[in-house]
């Protein structure tokens, strides 16, 4: 019974942290365009600090917040030039498309595997290396390196949400860190279904 209010509880979380997104990412429409890079910077160095610095939370309470109102204003520059480019029903059906894919691997997570609990320190190194390898692509700039990346940070995030839905079957999660995660899931799973959209388009 605890687990069932504690899976409700982290939906609510959830749709919470999504509900504070969208409030930054209204306000990102009035912040300047020079301010975005400085805000994208503080949104990386709260991920570095979450993942070497021991205690600190980024699905605490004030980071958590802080965390989705800084995505939020970034994301706005995002999907308004994604809009500007393939329209905005291109962008509702990629939308759309990430949150049937999102289901899809919540649903294999939740009721086909037993427990992969197993998998939380390879996830984590597959992420290190990913942001190590973005690191150095933004300073070399390969195109086929960039749809790489974009293509192991789309699997690195669904397999993260098999994880995060199979921890909530077996209950080992709190319902604010859980929403948090599955946020997060969602989102990057949609902004790079957006990218990797894009890529191929200009590739044509």
């Amino acid at each position: 019974m605890a687990r069932k209010y504690d899976e409700r509880m982290a939906w609510l979380y959830f749709l919470y942290y999504w509900v504070i997104f969208g409030i930054g990412a209204y306000f990102g429409q009035y912040l300047p365009e020079e301010w975005r890079p400085t805000a994208s910077a503080m949104v990386f160095g709260i991920l570095m600090i979450s993942i070497f610095v021991r205690g600190f939370n980024r699905s605490g309470p004030v980071i958590s917040h802080l965390y989705a109102v800084l995505i939020g204003l970034v994301s706005y520059g995002v999907f308004e030039n994604f809009i500007n480019d393939f329209g905005a029903g291109t962008f509702y059906r990629i939308i759309l498309m990430g949150i049937i894919v999102f289901i899809f691997f919540g649903v294999i997570g939740y009721f086909f595997l037993r427990d992969v609990r197993h998998w939380g320190k390879y996830l984590f190194i597959a992420l290190l290396v990913l942001i190590v390898a973005t690191l150095l692509n933004f300073f070399i700039d390969l195109p086929y390196l960039t749809l790489s990346l974009t293509i192991v940070g789309l699997i690195l995030y669904l397999l993260y949400t098999i994880y995060d839905f199979n921890r909530m079957k077996n209950g080992k999660f709190s319902p604010r860190e859980m929403g948090f995660n599955l946020f997060i899931n969602l989102l990057v799973i949609i902004k790079r279904l957006l990218r990797l959209y894009r890529y191929v388009n200009n590739r044509r």
